[in-house]
This record gives C-alpha cells, sequence and structure tokens, in this order.
C-alpha cells in the first residue's frame, strides 16, 4: 500500500512531497547580493582601455570597499588616472576616500548609488565553516564561489584567512560572506600555482576606514599620506623581525650543515635542502627564509618584506686550496640588485660597497647594495650577501634582502644575524 499511494502521489503531483526542488540557499544569496556587488576599473586617458580591473561591494549608504591593489594606480598618480565603478545599472565615476596598504583595502564614494548594503558580520566565523565569495573575474559577470573558511595563516605578520576555494583574477575587492549572508571578509589574492587555495582580509580591518577622515585627493597629500603608512609598516615589520633576534635570553638555534644560525622568527616561513657538487667537491646545505603576504605598492612592489638565506659549504676534496675559488662567484648568484635608470622616479641607482669585517666569531667579506626611494624619503630597498672567511675548507654565507626599510632597521638586521653565525663544533 505504501508503494502505492506514492506511485499515485507522483501521477497526480509530479513528484513526491519529500523530494519537492527547494532552492538552494546560494540562488537567493545570488539574487540578494548581485546589485551590491560592482566591478572596480581604473583608467588612463582612454575610457575604453583599463590599468586595472577588481570588484568591490557596498558596505554603507554610497560607499564601496575594495583592494589597494586595485586603485593603487589611482594613488600613484591622480591626475592621470580616473577610476570607474559600474555593475547592471550602469557605469559611474568614484572618489577615493580612505586606503590601507598593509591590509590591501580601499574606500570609495559613488554619488547617486542606488544598491543594498551588506551587511558587516561581528567577527570572522570559526575555522571549518562554510562560505561564499563574490567578484567579477576579468569583468565577465558577477561569480559566487563556495568554499570553507580554514582559520588564519601562521606565517607573515599580516592577518590573512585562509580559503579553500578558487578565486580567479578580477574577484579581489569582492565579499566573503557567511551562513548569514553577512562580510566576514575581502578577497585579495590566491597561491601561486595553486588552484584552490586563496585568502581574505578579515572584516574587523575593514572598520577603521570606514571611521576614517576622507583623504584630500591631490598627489602631494596622497603621496604624504602613502609615505605616513609605509614609515608605520616598516615600523611593525621591523619590531617583529628584530624583536626575538635581540631577546634577552639566547634565540633559539638552527643547524645548517656544519653552521649555527639564529632560527628567524616563527613569522618566517622556513625551507631547506642539500646539493652535493660531486665535480667541484663540494656540499651544499641551505636553509632559506620569507615573510609570507607582504603588502604590495603600485611602483615600488613589495614593501616590509624581509627574506633570509643561510648556506653551509664544505669541502669533500683533498685538495683544498681551490675552495674559496669555488665560491668566489657564488654571492653574486644571490644579489638581487638591478640597474635603475637614474630618471625612473622610483628608485634611485644602486649604491654598492664591499667590505670585509668581523661579526661574532667569524670573519666575513660583505658585500652590501641599497636602493633609494625617491618620492620616499628614508625608504630603502636592501641587498647583502657575505661569505665568512674564518675557515680554509668550510664556508658560511648569509644572503639578506630587505624591501622598503629605514637604515638603522636594515643595519640592526644585518649586524644581529651576522653575528649569530658560527661553525658547530666551535661550541
Amino acid at each position: 500500500m505504501r508503494l502505492l499511494r506514492q506511485a499515485l502521489l507522483v501521477v497526480l503531483c509530479g513528484v513526491p512531497a519529500q523530494a519537492q526542488e527547494v532552492r538552494p540557499a546560494t540562488d537567493r544569496t545570488y539574487d540578494r547580493i548581485k546589485p551590491s556587488v560592482l566591478t572596480i576599473q581604473v583608467h588612463s586617458g582612454d575610457a575604453q582601455a583599463k590599468d586595472a580591473l577588481g570588484s568591490g561591494y557596498v558596505v554603507a549608504a554610497g560607499r564601496i570597499a575594495t583592494n589597494y591593489h586595485v586603485v593603487g594606480a589611482y594613488v600613484g598618480d591622480p591626475d592621470r588616472y580616473s577610476i570607474r565603478v559600474r555593475n547592471g545599472a550602469g557605469e559611474r565615476a568614484a572618489k577615493l576616500l580612505a586606503f590601507d596598504i598593509t591590509n590591501d583595502l580601499a574606500l570609495l564614494e559613488i554619488e547617486g548609488l542606488q544598491a543594498p548594503v551588506i551587511p558587516l558580520a561581528p567577527a570572522v566565523p570559526p575555522p571549518g565553516s562554510a562560505i561564499v565569495s563574490f567578484g567579477n573575474p576579468q569583468g565577465l559577470g558577477l561569480s559566487l564561489i563556495e568554499g570553507i573558511f580554514n582559520g588564519f595563516a601562521e606565517k607573515g605578520f599580516v592577518d590573512r584567512m585562509l580559503l579553500s576555494m578558487p578565486l580567479n583574477s578580477g574577484m579581489s575587492g569582492g565579499p566573503i560572506l557567511n551562513q548569514k549572508s553577512e562580510v566576514v571578509g575581502t578577497n585579495v589574492s590566491v597561491m601561486w600555482l595553486q588552484n584552490s587555495l586563496s585568502f581574505g582580509v578579515p572584516v574587523a580591518k575593514l572598520l577603521p576606514l570606514l571611521e576614517a577622515r576622507p583623504l584630500l585627493l591631490t598627489r602631494d597629500a596622497l603621496r604624504a599620506e602613502l609615505q605616513r603608512q609605509l614609515v608605520a609598516l616598516e615600523e611593525d615589520a621591523s619590531s617583529k623581525v628584530l624583536a626575538p633576534l635581540t631577546a634577552s635570553d639566547r634565540s633559539p638555534r638552527v643547524v645548517v650543515g656544519g653552521a649555527e644560525f639564529d632560527r628567524p622568527p616563527e613569522l618566517f616561513d622556513c625551507w631547506n635542502q642539500t646539493h652535493v657538487y660531486k665535480d667541484e667537491g663540494v656540499t651544499k646545505t641551505s636553509y632559506g627564509c620569507n615573510l609570507q603576504f607582504t603588502p604590495g605598492e603600485e611602483s615600488l612592489g613589495e614593501v616590509g618584506s624581509v627574506e633570509l638565506l643561510f648556506e653551509h659549504f664544505a669541502s669533500t676534496k683533498a685538495g683544498r686550496w681551490g675552495f674559496y675559488g669555488a665560491l668566489s662567484d657564488h654571492p653574486a648568484s644571490h644579489h638581487e640588485v638591478e640597474a635603475r635608470d637614474p630618471k625612473n622616479g622610483v628608485f634611485s641607482a644602486p649604491e654598492c660597497v664591499a667590505e670585509r669585517t668581523r661579526a661574532g666569531e667569524l670573519v666575513f667579506q660583505v658585500h652590501t647594495c641599497l636602493n633609494a626611494f625617491v618620492k620616499h624619503p628614508g625608504l630603502f630597498n636592501f641587498d647583502l650577501v657575505a661569505t665568512s672567511l674564518s675557515r680554509p675548507d668550510e664556508a658560511a654565507f648569509v644572503g639578506l634582502h630587505m624591501r622598503g626599510f629605514r637604515l638603522d632597521s636594515f643595519a640592526s638586521v644585518a649586524r644581529r644575524v651576522l653575528q649569530g653565525v658560527r661553525f658547530k663544533d666551535a661550541r
């Protein structure tokens, strides 16, 4: 009888009551959110030619949140560039209100915008929560991507939400929503060569922009604000790198081949490897570290960035007289200095110095270069490579690259790093 009753229901109603189609929550979310997600374009001269493209969303009446890197060209040259925003209702000009280079956020204002505000969540959801992300990949149309929030990335000094979802180019600046359709974050980036690992900026980082005083949109005023933020970023990065290295208690050590180094702070992402060069009779062990999620600026590239490389070289042949000759070309392979046209207006031409110096227990041959930030006095890119000269059959090598730092910050880090090098049998 039960099977007969179910069969009659199928004939009379089309489907059993328990199998009736239910419209997915994502469908309803898509329809509701669509008018509030916009395409952000930065133009230079020709209104049909885009210099940059991203996404944004309505966070308050007439106000749009997006990424700093989407509008960074405008910040650098407001006389040349303009910001345009479009959705289903058309395209119109937008005004920059505030930006945050560290957290890669910007706030825009649009007069006459008629679009619902997407509410902000009080906090990010617990790790493992389902989320959805919106954006306009390549400006082709609104896309919704479902994924999982996995908490925060453990490396780097900038907070980044770790997302299991494949964000695409052009979705930068779009909203990340919880199951209540509240904003918990903003799309910001993807992991290179990964197709389903993406990152977001937590919603709390947006609140200061909503309360900030609107910017004066002249070239000088925007440059001054960028300078202020770059200096604040440098101070934050320096303190987080230096504090563990200069702590009163002895820093933990890392063994790299036959040498020891002060272990970089936990905010660094590190890896190691060993390679044997049989023909040269040399074994090289490497330990490299860098800061993840380093902020970037349109013309300057990465800022607040630190890379460290520790290596140990050991001669494996009885005839050791040519050991340092074999190492003579190695420092140049890790120099990242580029020749610069003095008229480029962004970086000065490199200034370099080579010297022999004692640091801690070892004597090093040190090569150091710097490029000054032309428009931001007091900030530099630094490039240091150092090879120990204390032993005939083994050597310790250090590479240090710092971008967007002051001279005293670089000197403090370089001094502490070199002083922390020693050979294992010298304890």
